[in-house]
C-alpha cells in the first residue's frame, strides 16, 4: 500500500535531552490521520468502504463512520460494519448471514528510523449495533476481524515527504549570515520515538543545535527609504499569503462554522499588521515571522475543523504537507531562537504552492483592487456608487473656496435617490448655516444605504429597527456623519493614521478586497454603504448569537466587532477589559439609544455637546451661533488635541474635533 504524508501539529513545549540536543513532539492529528486511512480504503461517496467482496454481492464487509481517539496509552480506531456472507449459486446468495455492528480495534503507534508510522499490536473486537458482546458466526468474525486488521497492519503513513518540505522552508526562511548553521540543524533531525496523545500521535524529535550563547546580530542603522519599502512590502506579501490559503480553504469547504473562523481569521491577522506597521520596523525582529507563529495555531485549528467533517477530501494530502512545513518551522523557530529564522516572501510563495502547485500567479501578490472570490466566499455585496471617484483633492483654485452647495439650494426633495444625495454631499463641509441642511441630506442617504443593504443581506425582520438605528448610530460614533473636511485650505476625505476612511471609517487595509479603495475616499454613497455592509455581516455573524437575552445586545456586540474585530464582539459585556475600549462602548450604546428615541437632534454632527442621560437640546441659541467644530485628518498632529466638547469622542481614537 502506498505510504501516505500527513499534518504535523507542533506542541511548542519544548524540552532538552542533552545541552546540544533538543526535542519536541510533532502530533499526527486524528482527523486527518483518519482521512489519510479513508483515502486508502477507496471511501465511496456514501461513506462506505469496502473491505472485502463485491458490494450487493452474496460476500461482502463494508465499514463507515471510522473514528480515531486514544484509549490509554494506544490509539483507539473504531467503525459501523455492515457484513453478509452466503453461498453464490448461480446468481442466487444461498443461506445468507448478515450481520450489523461496531468493529473496534486498539493499536500501538510505532516510529521507524525512516520515518515511517504504523500501527503493531492490534487488538480487535466485534460488537452489535447496541455496542454490546456480539455473537456472530466464526466465519463473520474471521472476515470482519481479519479484514480490517489487515487493513490496518499494511497502513503506514511516510512522514519524510513533509519533513522534506518543511526542510525546504526553513532553508528559505534564514538569511545568508545564518544559512549555513540551519543547513547543519536540519540534517540532524531525527524520529525519537511515538505515543499516542489526546489530539493525535505524537512523534517525538530531536535536533541538535550549536550549544552556547545565541548569535546576537549587530546593531542596524535606521532604515533607508528603500528598506523601509522592502519592509513594508514584506508584510504586504504575508497578507497576499494569509488571503491565498483562505481563499483556498473556503473554497473547499462551505461550511458557514468553518467560513466565519476563517473571515475571523483575516480580519484578526489584518489588525495585528496594522499594530506592526503602526509600531515601525524593529531592529532585529522579523515581523512577519512573528505574525506567522500568532496565525498558525488557529489556521491549523480551521484545517482540522474542515478535516473533521470530511471537507478535504482529495486536497487533504496537501494540506497535510502544508500544515507539516508550517508546524516544523514553529518548532525549530521555538528550539532554536539563535537561528535567526526570517519567513521571505519567497518561503511564503513556497509554502503557498504546496496548496497549489500549479498556480501561475504570485500567490502572495498583493493588491488593492476589489476580490471577486474574496466577496463571494464570504457573501458580502458592493456598495451603491455615483461614479468612479478621483484619488486626488480638487484643484487648489477651487478646493480653496469650495465648501458645497449653498444654504438656500442645500435642501433637496424628499424623493432623492441615493445617486442624488451623494452627489450633493461631494465634498461638502458645511459651514455654519448649512448644518441643519447638512445633516438632513446625510441622514436621509443613511437611511436609504440602511434600507438597500438590509435587503441584500437579508436582515430578519426582528432586527430590522435596531439596524435602521445601528448604521447611523455607528457613522455619529466613527465621524459625525462626515466624509469630508477640510486640511490646509483643502477639502479631502476624513482619514486616520491607520487608515481608517471617510464617514463609516472604513480601514483600507483590514477591508482590502473587498471595497474599492478610492470609492471609499471620494464617495460618501459607496463609504456609507460599505459601513452598512460590514455591520449587516457582522450583525449576522455575531450580533445575533448576543440577542438571546436581551435585543439590544445585538447592536452592542456588533458595533463592537466593528470596532475592535470579530474576536471583539464579547467586549461590551466582559469584567477585564481596558478603560479606553469600555468608554468606546459606552459612547456607542449612548449614541445607539438616542438614535433609536429618536433624540439625535444636532449631536450627530458633534456641534453640540453629548453627554451620558442628556436628551434635550443642550444649545438655546440657533445652531449657526453654536461654535462648531473643525475635523481634521487623523493624519495631522491635531489628533492629540481633542475637545472637551466632545468627551465620548475623546475616548477613542477616531477623529479630531478641534
Amino acid at each position: 500500500m502506498r505510504p501516505l504524508p500527513v499534518l504535523l501539529t507542533v506542541a511548542l513545549l519544548v524540552g532538552t535531552a542533552t545541552a546540544d540536543e533538543l526535542t519536541f513532539p510533532l502530533v499526527v492529528d486524528y482527523p486527518l490521520l483518519r482521512t489519510a486511512l479513508e483515502h486508502e480504503l477507496h471511501e465511496e461517496a456514501d461513506g462506505t468502504a469496502l473491505l472485502w467482496g463485491r458490494r450487493g454481492g452474496c460476500r461482502f464487509v463494508t465499514l463507515h463512520d471510522l473514528q480515531m481517539a486514544r484509549a490509554g496509552g494506544r490509539v483507539r480506531l473504531t467503525g459501523r460494519v455492515a457484513a453478509r456472507v452466503a453461498i453464490d449459486l448461480f446468481g442466487l446468495c444461498i443461506g445468507p448471514v448478515t450481520w450489523q455492528g461496531h468493529v473496534e480495534t486498539l493499536a500501538t503507534p510505532e516510529i521507524t528510523p525512516g520515518w515511517r508510522l504504523r500501527f503493531r499490536d492490534l487488538d480487535s473486537h466485534v460488537y452489535d449495533a447496541e455496542w454490546g458482546r456480539a455473537t456472530v458466526t466464526s466465519r463473520v468474525w474471521d472476515v470482519v476481524k481479519g479484514r480490517f486488521e489487515r487493513e490496518l497492519e499494511d497502513f503506514e503513513v511516510d512522514l519524510r515527504p513533509p519533513v522534506d518540505e518543511a526542510k525546504a522552508l526553513l532553508r528559505s526562511s534564514v538569511d545568508a549570515d545564518y544559512a549555513r548553521a540551519i543547513v547543519d540543524v536540519l540534517e540532524t533531525i531525527r524520529p525519537l520515538h511515538v505515543t499516542a496523545g489526546e489530539l493525535g500521535v505524537e512523534v517525538r524529535v530531536a535536533v541538535d543545535v550549536p550549544a552556547g550563547q545565541p548569535l546576537v546580530r549587530t546593531p542596524e542603522p535606521s532604515l533607508a527609504p528603500i528598506e523601509l519599502q522592502k519592509w513594508q512590502a514584506a508584510l504586504e506579501s504575508w497578507d497576499g499569503f494569509v488571503v491565498f490559503v483562505i481563499k483556498d480553504l473556503g473554497t473547499i469547504d462551505r461550511d458557514q462554522a468553518v467560513r466565519d473562523e476563517l473571515l475571523a481569521l483575516l480580519l484578526g491577522s489584518r489588525r495585528e499588521l496594522l499594530a506592526v506597521l503602526a509600531g515601525g520596523p524593529e531592529v532585529g525582529v522579523d515581523p512577519v515571522r512573528r505574525l506567522f507563529i500568532d496565525v498558525w495555531e488557529r489556521l491549523r485549528g480551521i484545517v482540522r475543523a474542515a478535516a473533521s467533517h470530511g471537507a478535504l477530501e482529495d486536497r487533504a494530502l496537501r494540506y497535510l504537507s502544508f500544515l507539516a512545513a508550517g508546524d516544523a518551522l514553529v518548532a525549530i523557530d521555538a528550539a532554536g531562537p539563535s537561528l535567526g529564522i526570517e519567513i521571505s516572501p519567497d518561503g511564503l510563495r513556497r509554502l503557498a504552492r504546496v496548496l497549489e502547485p500549479e498556480f501561475a500567479g504570485d500567490p502572495v501578490a498583493y493588491s488593492e483592487d476589489p476580490d471577486a472570490a474574496l466577496r463571494e466566499l464570504f457573501d458580502f455585496h458592493d456598495p451603491a456608487s455615483t461614479a468612479v471617484p478621483t484619488r486626488e483633492p480638487p484643484p487648489p483654485d477651487a478646493s480653496s473656496w469650495w465648501i458645497g452647495p449653498g444654504a438656500a439650494n442645500a435642501a433637496g426633495p424628499p424623493s432623492e435617490g441615493i445617486t442624488d444625495l451623494a452627489r450633493r454631499l461631494d465634498r461638502w463641509v458645511p459651514a455654519d448655516a448649512e448644518l441643519e441642511a447638512y445633516r438632513g441630506t446625510v441622514g436621509r442617504l443613511l437611511a436609504l444605504v440602511t434600507e438597500r443593504t438590509a435587503t441584500a443581506n437579508a436582515i430578519d425582520e426582528r432586527f430590522a429597527k435596531l439596524y435602521a438605528d445601528l448604521v447611523p448610530a455607528a457613522a455619529w460614533q466613527e465621524s459625525c456623519w462626515r466624509q469630508f473636511v477640510r486640511r490646509k485650505g483643502r477639502v479631502t476625505y476624513l482619514l486616520s493614521k491607520s487608515g481608517d476612511v471617510g464617514i463609516m471609517q472604513v480601514n483600507r487595509r483590514v477591508w482590502r478586497g473587498f471595497f474599492e479603495v478610492a470609492k471609499l475616499e471620494w464617495d460618501v454613497a459607496y463609504n456609507a454603504g460599505a459601513g452598512a455592509e460590514i455591520l449587516a455581516q457582522l450583525l449576522r455573524r455575531y450580533g445575533v448569537r448576543e440577542s438571546s437575552g436581551k435585543l439590544e445586545n445585538a447592536a452592542r456586540a456588533t458595533y463592537a466587532a466593528y470596532n475592535g474585530g470579530p474576536d471583539a464582539y464579547r467586549r461590551y459585556r466582559l469584567g477585564k477589559i481596558p478603560r479606553a475600549q469600555r468608554a468606546v462602548d459606552r459612547a456607542f450604546w449612548d449614541k445607539f439609544q438616542a438614535m433609536a428615541a429618536g433624540q439625535a437632534f444636532d449631536f450627530v454632527l458633534c456641534i453640540e455637546r453629548w453627554e451620558s442621560g442628556r436628551r434635550e437640546r443642550l444649545s438655546t441659541g440657533p445652531v449657526a451661533s453654536t461654535p462648531k467644530c473643525s475635523i481634521r485628518s487623523r493624519s495631522s498632529s491635531a489628533t492629540t488635541t481633542i475637545s472637551a466638547r466632545h468627551a465620548s469622542i475623546a475616548s477613542r481614537p477616531r477623529a479630531s474635533f478641534v
